[in-house]
Formats: structure tokens, C-alpha cells, sequence
């Protein structure tokens, strides 16, 4: 490359320009270095400016302005590429004014009067005015004007003027390489802006260094506190600079801005950043390579130091948190509210007991009062977040537990909490795990509730009773809580993950069946453990989820039978849902089902194997159930049937649920959702609504549908939660083509405000509750038992009193452990486990007979019946839960009490001793079985 050649200047051109001071700006010199005096400039005739159009995009984030140039029409050199200069951002469009005239002769460089006394470079129409046009008929008054100003291939200078939207003048100056000396000038593009106040343009920080630096080479006084510049050590000739001056502003004084040149060697670009200072003009740069043979485009634009800033719109407080990750909210007042109909349900056990009118009010008051203020509250979009929804659902849970304590806060009354009380107790006496348990044989290799009951008696000193009551309380805590990790983890929202989990509080058996002192309740915290990790697992990948799930799938084998099945059966429903949505497919999402169904077969094949015939009765009990339902037969029009009110509250609770669960699986259809974990939830509700019929089926429906619903219930709670929070149009509007059903809704549809907003939470909260009352009437306990009260007959809870405990406690000091006895339900359980003894279940033909016969004779063989235990009051009362006996021949068709005959005949008969009897409960040893 040939060495740069500098351009000689006019005689009598001085080597600085020094721009006279005016209002508001600083007098400022850039020095000339010496050397030859250059060309002197010669402007364009009137007529051929361009003008340039600003697109400027304003209240961006960062408030940077955006610019984007688009050269006009010029003479171009010969053989010169077109000009292409793009901005970082934004768009600026340069349009010819008019056809360019033709370019006048070169002056001669011996012509000093072709510039101006004080050294500037000569323009046409240098001093432009607000109000006057001089970029041809696209000027209009009060606009100002910008100039582009660029030195031809013959050494001339041509002035392009242009106006710009802002109303600023926007100089433009551009060079050539010179073909004799070989120097180009390379162009700054900068944009300044004027000063609000003062009405005059400023510099940027990097022009009024120059300037103070000129000064001082110069010999001109230099800026206090200013070094002077270094020469570049860079071995090339030092860049020469020029200034050509801006045009005239009416309103300012002459002189207020100026251009400058620099000189650099061809084929090489410089750049300078200029940092922003508040209040000061910025510059924008935009700059390429300079080519020999081409020239380098340089356009100079006011940019205002300040952008106006945008509107801004105040959040939706219903759709953002109001407050930080601890923000509670509105939680401790919902949940003070929520206390209170605990304390009214409180009052209305006491009522209960006494035999108080009202009580039945007051215990529907406070549930709805403990219950519908949470789900307003989750359901109303303005929660403070994630904090705020936990404490609502774990407030929520703490306090229906408390309900169910305070229905028997002295003493475990329900069967099964009686068997796993007796198995807690027999690891506290003997110290060892596997220990026979006469009550309920399969919970001898499902320790895992009675071992943590008897390690916190033990650590505490407490009594077994309360350590079995705080255990199962924690246990459900806990599952709730990991209820509502799960689901928030799934969905991204905590309104779903509240409004999930207070919908799975109306399932039929939570209040009671799953918060009792029963190994299930124990189970279902790591059930749902073992799904959070899967996800996470699945998710994330990672050795500890892995360890967390299979940790938590042992923990579930060894702690119950059937929450191990359904653990089998979930995690496969996930990983099919996931292998039949993801692509490509993850064989791996079969690891963890197949883990599961090893360790389960494991522990039932070589520990539990008698649970096999253990469930042998439950499955025969379904199967009987379906096939009187799909038959015509006696028994089927015989089975009792609930009441009218009872079938419309759950009639009505599940028709919404069907509702809503459509709604979400139509969207999810038409959007071709592709999560998989929405499908598993789809395909689990229409599970739980296929078991859920069985719930109308006679005196067992409830008991088997609700044993059901724990599980399945699950994800139909997700699903609901999904409709009632994202406001899912049940009745679809229609699209621009006239189609409502199979539409893809909208992917982000605006939210509901307003009134339509209140509707929407009070329908939603409405059916929230009406499930929550349909779940007390037919789940457990029977309504005739939601009281606590006197002895009820068949009542399970209401069944276990004073007589009944002493005389169990009778059979164990005097009659000894072991011995076979029998009875009707509450007589059964009291004396096998308070009187640990043997119990017989399939005596009910005894009781029934009006005459003792041979039949009777051969069931006491059969059934090796030591002693039967008789309570006088069945005689008097019919069963509340329509059966007196387990595996009663009679359920479902009992019409009036068992008669006094029936009841007093084993008085008359021989070989029968009366050996125990306080006034209501008698014990008899039958002599016929010896």
C-alpha cells in the first residue's frame, strides 16, 4: 500500500478553526496540524440536497435511540461500490429532494477568495433559518435543516441539506480518497442534541477534549486540569483534521456546533466511543471500512440527551405478586377467619355429646367457614405469591386434622386405628419388629407407621396414643405440603397448586380415613415423594432425585400394600404419557416404574406374602359390586341406595367436576398440548370418574369409592384447579370463521376482570364447597355418626363406650390373650385389641337365628368360637351403617332391630355359660366348639 499523501491547503488557510462562543456552549478550537494546505471545498449548486427522514423507536428499556441510514443519490467515483451504512438500531431513510445538478468546475487552489476569511469552507446556502426550506419540497416551515457535506473525487466539496422529523439540524458530511495524494477522510457520525433550557446545541465530553487538547498544540490556552495529548506512537503520519461549519439556527448564535474530518490511511476504519454523561449530547457512530476507490459516508444526527420516557403502565397486582418470596399476604387473617368455624364445629361436637339442639347447624356453619374463606382467598388473583398459597393450604390442612381430633381427642375409636394402636404397642413390649398382631395380621410386615409411633413414645415418654395422633398429623401435613410442591412444580403457579390441593380436600375419606392413625396415611407422604422426585429426576436428571424416589418407593412397599400398587400404577401412567408426548422418546422413563415393581414384588414375595389373601376379600367385594351393577337381580333392586338430598349434593359436585374436566381436555386436544404430565392428569380423572360410580352401589359403594378416591383424586383436583385459575371457557367464543368447539384457544387469553372476575370466583368457590359438603354427607363418617354422641349401634366411632372397653379389658386379664371370640363390628375390634384376643368375623347367622339348630351348631365348629360377646342394645337400635357384623348375610336389608329372643336365647341354651355381663354387654363361652 503506498504511503498517504496530505492534501495542500489554500494559501492563507489557518491551521486551527476556532468556532466563535455562544449561549450555552463553550468556544472551541481543533487545531490543523501543520503540514500542506489543503484543498478548499466547493459546494454543490442549490436544488441537489437530500434529505433525511429520522425513524427514531423511543421508550425502549435501555432508552437508546436507533438509527439506521440510507445514502441518497450522488455522484459516485468510477468504479466506487454503492454505499451501504447500516445503524445499530432504528431506521433512518435518505431521499432525494431533487435531481442533483450538474457539479461545477473546481476552483484553483490559488484562489483565496473561494474561502471565506476565517478559514471555513465555502457552502451554498450556509445559513438556513427555522422556517425556511432548503432541501427542495419536502422542507417545511418550523423545521430545521441538516447538512451532508463531502469531498468529490475532484477535490470539491458538496453541501447536502436535509431536514429531519425531530426538527434538528442533521449535518452529513462524507469523503473521498484523494486520487493524487491517496488520503481519505474518514467520516464521524455523531448525534447531539439541543439543550432543553437554553435552546443551543451541546458537545459530547469527547469534543470538548479535543478542543481543550487543540488549544494547547496550538499555543492556545489549554483547559485547567487537562493534560495535554500524547503524540500515537503508531509509525504512520498523525490524521489531519478539518472543520467544516454547521448551518446558521435562528434563535441561536453563529457557530454553536461544527463538523470534523479526520484524515486516517485507506483501508483502515477508527472508532471512538463516547461514554453518555447525563445531561450532555451522545453520539452515535456509525462507521465502515474505508476502500480505496470508494468513499466512507458519515451522517451526523441529533439525538436528545434525555428520551422522553414511556408511559408506564402500573402492573396487574392480579396477575404479578405484590410482595417478595415471604410476603404472607392476606394468609393470617383467612386463616384466623378459618379458626373460627373450627371453634363453631367445636362447640358443635360438645353439642353433640350433650344432646344440645343446633348442634347439626353449627357443625355446617363452621365447615363452610373453615373451608370456602381459603378457597375465595386462592381463587381471587390477588395473592402474594407462592408464600401466601402455602400457608393457605397448610393453614387449611392443620385445621380440618384439628376437626378430626376433636371428634375423639382422648382415645382411638375407629377399628382400624385400634389395630394399629395394638401393633404400635407390641413394639413397645417386646422391643422387635414382625411381632404377631391377631387384629390385623397383614400390618405385622408393614411396619412402617407403628415403628415411628413407637420410636417418638419411646424418645418422649409419651403415651401411644398421642404419639400415634401427632405422627399421622405430620404425615398428613406432610403429604399436603408435597401435594403442593408437586403440583406447582407441574403447573408454575401457586393459585393452582392452592386451589389442587383444596380440591383434593373434598375427597370423600380426607377428613377422617386419610388423616387416621392407619398405615396408609403414613405411606401416602412418600407415595408423593416418589413423584416429585421422578419429575425432578426426569427433569434435571442427577443421582439424588434418583436416590429420593427410590428411597421413597421402598419406604412406601414396606408401609402399605395398596398405596405400593398405586404407586406402581401412577408411575407407569407417567412414563406412558411421557414416551407417547415426547419426542424423541426416552426409554428411560421406564426405569422408575420398573424399580417400583421390583421392590414391591420383592417385599410381598419374600416378607408379606399373607397380604395376597388378605386383598383376595376387597377385590371379590368390587367384583360382586360391578356385577350387580351390570345385572338385573334381587340384590341389586334390594341394595340400599343413599338419599335423595345426599345423591343431589354428589350429583351435582361431580357433574361440575365432569364439566370442568372437559373443558381443560377439549383445550388441551385443540392446542396439541404436549405436556405430558396434563395428560397423565386427563387420563387419571377418567379413571376416577369410572371408579367413582361405584359409590351408589348399596352399603359398600361409599367405603370403596372413597378407598379409591385417595388416589384418584389426585389428578382430578389438578384438572379442576387448571380450569377455575385459568379461567377455561367452558362455552368457547367463536373465531373469525364462526367455529366455537374445535378451536385452538389462545395460548396467553387476557384475564378475567371485573365483574366477570367475581363471577368466576364465586362460581368457582361455590363448587369448591358444594364438594366439600357432598364429601362429609357421603363420606366418612355416615351422617348419622358426624357428631359425636351416645352409643350408636353400627356406628364405628359412635359404638365404642365405656361398656365396651371394660369388657374387653375383662377378656384380657381373666381370660388371656389368644383366645377365639366373637361378635358384632365394635365388639370384634374392642376385644382384639384392648382385649387382645382372636377375632371371629363370620358369626352373624348366630345372632340372626331365632331357634338353635344343628346349622348353628356346626358354624361354632367351623369357625372355632370360644366366647361370643353380646351387647343388649342391638335390639334396640338399627345399624347405622346398615350392617351389624362383618361380612353381615344381611347388609343392605336390615328393617327393623335384632328381637329380644333373638338376643337372649343363649341364656336357654346347654353347654353355654353366661361368664361376664354389666348390665349391657354379656360374654358367653360356648361349650358346643370344645
Amino acid at each position: 500500500m503506498a504511503p498517504p499523501r496530505a492534501v495542500p491547503l489554500p494559501a492563507g488557510t489557518a491551521d486551527s478553526k476556532a468556532l466563535p462562543p455562544s449561549a450555552g456552549t463553550e468556544r472551541k478550537a481543533i487545531p490543523m496540524p501543520p503540514g500542506p494546505a489543503r484543498r478548499p471545498a466547493i459546494p454543490l449548486p442549490a436544488g441537489t440536497a437530500a434529505s433525511l427522514k429520522l425513524d427514531r423507536k423511543a421508550g425502549s428499556k435501555d432508552r437508546k435511540s436507533a438509527a439506521k441510514v440510507t445514502p441518497t443519490d450522488r455522484p459516485q467515483p468510477p468504479g466506487a461500490p454503492a454505499d451501504d451504512t447500516t445503524a445499530r438500531e432504528g431506521n433512518i431513510a435518505a431521499t432525494k429532494a431533487a435531481p442533483p445538478a450538474p457539479v461545477p468546475a473546481p476552483a484553483t487552489a490559488s484562489a483565496p477568495a473561494s474561502a471565506p476569511a476565517d478559514g471555513k469552507a465555502a457552502t451554498e446556502g450556509e445559513a438556513a433559518t427555522e422556517g425556511e426550506a432548503a432541501t427542495g419540497p419536502e422542507a417545511r416551515p418550523g423545521q430545521k435543516t441538516a447538512t451532508d457535506t463531502r469531498t468529490t473525487p475532484h477535490g470539491t466539496a458538496a453541501t447536502d441539506t436535509g431536514t429531519t422529523p425531530h426538527g434538528t439540524a442533521a449535518p452529513d458530511t462524507g469523503t473521498t480518497a484523494d486520487r493524487q495524494t491517496g488520503t481519505a477522510a474518514v467520516p464521524e457520525r455523531t448525534a447531539t442534541a439541543p439543550d432543553r433550557k437554553t435552546g443551543t446545541e451541546t458537545r459530547t465530553p469527547s469534543d470538548r477534549n479535543a478542543a481543550n487538547g487543540s488549544r494547547a498544540e496550538s499555543g492556545g490556552p489549554a483547559a485547567p486540569g487537562k493534560a495535554e495529548p500524547k503524540p500515537a506512537a503508531t509509525g504512520r503520519p498523525a490524521a489531519k483534521a478539518t472543520v467544516a461549519p454547521p448551518p446558521a439556527r435562528t434563535g441561536a448564535a453563529p457557530g454553536t456546533s461544527a463538523e470534523q474530518t479526520q484524515v486516517i490511511i485507506p483501508g483502515e476504519a477508527r472508532t471512538q466511543i463516547i461514554p453518555r454523561v447525563p445531561g450532555e449530547a451522545r453520539t452515535e457512530r456509525i462507521q465502515t471500512p474505508v476502500v480505496p476507490g470508494s468513499f466512507e459516508r458519515t451522517a451526523r444526527l441529533p439525538v436528545p440527551a434525555r428520551l422522553p420516557q414511556p408511559e408506564v403502565v402500573p402492573p396487574d397486582r392480579r396477575r404479578v405478586p405484590r410482595g417478595g418470596p415471604g410476603d404472607l399476604g392476606h394468609a393470617p387473617a383467612v386463616l384466623l377467619l378459618s379458626s373460627l368455624g373450627v371453634l363453631l364445629v367445636a362447640l358443635a361436637y360438645t353439642g353433640g355429646r350433650e344432646g344440645t339442639g343446633g348442634a347439626t347447624i353449627a357443625y355446617w356453619i363452621g365447615q363452610v367457614v373453615v373451608f370456602t374463606p381459603v378457597v375465595l382467598r386462592l381463587l381471587s388473583r390477588r395473592m402474594a405469591g407462592v408464600a401466601e398459597s402455602f400457608l393457605l393450604v397448610m393453614g387449611l390442612a392443620i385445621n380440618q386434622y384439628l376437626l378430626k381430633w376433636m371428634y375423639s381427642p382422648d382415645q382411638f375409636r375407629f377399628p382400624d386405628e385400634l389395630q394399629h394402636w395394638l401393633a404400635t404397642t407390641i413394639i413397645m413390649e417386646s422391643g422387635e419388629l414382625f411381632q404377631p398382631n391377631r387384629a390385623l395380621p397383614p400390618a405385622v410386615h408393614f411396619p412402617g407407621l407403628a415403628e415411628m409411633a413407637a420410636a417418638l413414645a419411646s424418645m418422649t415418654g409419651l403415651s401411644v396414643t398421642w404419639a400415634g395422633t401427632l405422627v399421622a398429623g405430620v404425615a398428613h401435613l406432610v403429604f399436603v405440603g408435597v401435594l403442593f410442591v408437586c403440583v406447582l412444580r407441574t403447573s408454575n403457579s401457586p393459585a393452582v397448586a392452592g386451589v389442587a390441593c383444596a380440591t383434593y380436600a373434598t375427597a370423600l375419606h380426607y377428613l377422617f380415613f386419610s388423616s387416621m392413625f392407619l398405615y396408609q396415611t403414613a405411606a401416602l407422604p412418600f407415595f408423593m415423594l416418589a413423584i416429585w422426585a421422578t419429575r425432578r429426576w426426569r427433569e434435571e436428571g442427577g443421582w439424588p432425585f434418583a436416590i429420593v424416589a427410590v428411597g421413597s418407593i421402598a419406604m412406601t412397599s414396606v408401609s402399605h400394600h395398596v398405596t405400593a400398587f398405586a404407586l406402581i400404577a401412577t408411575l407407569t401412567l407417567l412414563a406412558g404419557a411421557e414416551l407417547w408426548t415426547d419426542r424423541p422418546r426416552r426409554w428411560s422413563a421406564l426405569v422408575m416404574p420398573a424399580v417400583a415393581l421390583a421392590v414391591v414384588a420383592a417385599w410381598i414375595l419374600l416378607v408379606a406374602q399373607d397380604v395376597i389373601g388378605y386383598l383376595e376379600e376387597p377385590v371379590n367385594q368390587v367384583i360382586t359390586t360391578v356385577r350387580t351393577m351390570m345385572t338385573d337381580s334381587e340384590n341389586a333392586s334390594t341394595a340400599p341406595a343413599a338419599s335423595l338430598a345426599q345423591l343431589a349434593l354428589q350429583g351435582t359436585g361431580l357433574l361440575g367436576l365432569f364439566v370442568l374436566y372437559v373443558a381443560v381436555g377439549r383445550d388441551m386436544v385443540n392446542r396439541r398440548d404436549r405436556d405430558s404430565w396434563r395428560w397423565a392428569a386427563l387420563v387419571g380423572g377418567a379413571i376416577f370418574f369410572l371408579g367413582n360410580g361405584v359409590r351408589f352401589l348399596g352399603s359398600q359403594g361409599p367405603e370403596i369409592a372413597g378407598r379409591l378416591s385417595t388416589f384418584t383424586y389426585v389428578p382430578i383436583s389438578i384438572i379442576a384447579a387448571i380450569a377455575l385459575v385459568r379461567a377455561v371457557q367452558i362455552i368457547p367464543s367463536r373465531d373469525s370463521e364462526g367455529r366455537r368447539w374445535w378451536v385452538a384457544p389462545a395460548l396467553e387469553a387476557p384475564p378475567p376482570t371485573g365483574r366477570n372476575l367475581v363471577v368466576r370466583v364465586l362460581a368457582g368457590s361455590a363448587l369448591v364447597t358444594l364438594l366439600m359438603i357432598g364429601a362429609r354427607a357421603g363420606g366418612w363418617p355416615p351422617v348419622g355418626s358426624l357428631l359425636p354422641g351416645p352409643y350408636l349401634a353400627g356406628g364405628f366411632e359412635r359404638s365404642v363406650d365405656a361398656y365396651g372397653v371394660d369388657a374387653a379389658l375383662w377378656q384380657r386379664d381373666t381370660l388371656g390373650p389368644g383366645n377365639r371370640v366373637g361378635g358384632d363390628v365394635t365388639a370384634v375390634s374392642l376385644s382384639s385389641t384392648y382385649g387382645r384376643q382372636d377375632p371371629v368375623r363370620e358369626i352373624g347367622a348366630l345372632y340372626y337365628a331365632v331357634q338353635w339348630g344343628l346349622a348353628e351348631d356346626e358354624l361354632v365348629q367351623s369357625v372355632h368360637v370360644d366366647y361370643l360377646v353380646v351387647d343388649r342394645r342391638l335390639s334396640t337400635q338399627l345399624p347405622q351403617s346398615e350392617s351389624y357384623f362383618e361380612n353381615d348375610p344381611m347388609a343392605g336389608r336390615i328393617t327393623e332391630p335384632l328381637s329380644a329372643g333373638q338376643i337372649t336365647k343363649f341364656d336357654n341354651l346347654r353347654d353355654v355359660d353366661r361368664l361376664y355381663d354389666n348390665g349391657t354387654v354379656r360374654i358367653y363361652r360356648m361349650g358346643v366348639a370344645r
